[in-house]
């Protein structure tokens, strides 16, 4: 039995997984297991994760049910009081492990010492004093891969008030926590882990639930991984995105634990990836889209209304619409 469990889901994903779990590997802390799952792959994701021997614990699906479905499969055998999530494109870097017991280690004991410019406030420790806010989650900074070159800014530097608390309703109003979270297994089996309906947005639905549930979030300031993204999403992906934070939003409605303040910023953020995902559609309709154009000049009012109450996403949508990439992507060509 291992202290921490590495979770992996892999679908297609031959050509970084090997990278991946040589990130693993490399950690200088070693009380640690990986399971990996290949969640229908049709490449060489399974002959590589056979090929890696003793050192991952591998389970395989004939049918891809996407990544929340193959984490709740590798979170079935996991045997660590705790479990770090990682992507199989995604890389740890050396000290993620040791770094992030340590804050988790500090924060269970009351103590702020790790926390720097993210202290404890005077009421946190007040709770904590009483035995209340467990620690629901650990948290961290990342660096961005765009296709293979260093963005010039880390996950979250993007983020305004990157330092303030993690509350629920912040986390709801824009998502700051980076998806190499390191979770107490106990507290991932009393919320239920992730949701299956969600595609790409599970890690988000799970902190909601994690939040939700009375637990906290402790942020780590330093830069322990590296996210790796693709420039220029295609219209699929990011009419996915919004759908799926849609769902991921209705998840947290439906189970009626928001605050009315809460559920005003659930219902704010339906009604934005709703109009996003038009956006995108509406930068990249194929055929079929083109013969429902007129149906979706229905929506205009819709755009218009979120347009006015969003400004900060003016830039976002027009370079969408404009260049097809996304933001981040003409970010980097730019400090080329």
């Amino acid at each position: 039995m291992s202290r921490v469990s590495v979770i992996i889901p892999a679908h297609n994903a031959a050509p970084f997984l090997e990278q991946t779990i040589e990130s693993v590997l490399g950690q200088t802390y070693r009380d640690w297991e990986i399971i990996a799952v290949d969640d229908g792959s049709s490449d060489g994701t399974w002959e590589l994760l056979q090929a890696m021997g003793p050192c991952v614990r591998s389970f395989r699906r004939e049918r891809a049910g996407g990544p929340a479905v193959a984490r709740n499969l590798a979170l079935e055998h996991a045997t660590g009081e705790l479990v770090a999530f990682l992507d199989a494109d995604d890389l740890l870097l050396p000290r993620y492990l040791e770094s992030q017991l340590a804050y988790y280690e500090a924060a269970i004991r009351g103590q702020g010492a790790f926390r720097g410019r993210a202290g404890l406030q005077r009421g946190d420790r007040a709770r904590i004093d009483r035995g209340e806010g467990a620690v629901g989650l650990v948290t961290c900074d990342a660096r961005i891969l765009i296709d293979e070159q260093y963005a010039p800014y880390t996950h979250l530097q993007r983020i305004p008030d990157r330092y303030a608390p993690i509350t629920l309703e912040r986390v709801l109003r824009r998502n700051p926590i980076y998806g190499a979270c390191l979770v107490p297994l106990t507290v991932g089996e009393a919320v239920g882990w992730f949701d299956p309906e969600l595609f790409g947005t599970e890690d988000f639905g799970l902190w909601i639930k994690i939040l939700e549930a009375g637990y906290r979030a402790v942020l780590n300031e330093e830069v322990l991984a590296v996210y790796r993204r693709t420039a220029g999403s295609v219209s699929s992906n990011l009419a996915s995105q919004a759908v799926n934070n849609r769902r991921a939003y209705a998840l947290a409605l439906g189970r009626g634990r928001l605050s009315s303040r809460q559920r005003r910023v659930a219902r704010r953020a339906v009604r934005y990836n709703h109009a996003m995902e038009e956006v995108a559609l509406l930068r990249f309709r194929g055929a079929r889209e083109q013969r429902l154009s007129l149906r979706r000049l229905r929506n205009v009012p819709l755009l218009v209304s979120v347009a006015l109450g969003n400004p900060r996403m003016w830039p976002d949508w027009l370079a969408l619409l404009r260049s097809g990439q996304a933001k981040d992507a003409a970010e980097l060509r730019a400090h080329r």
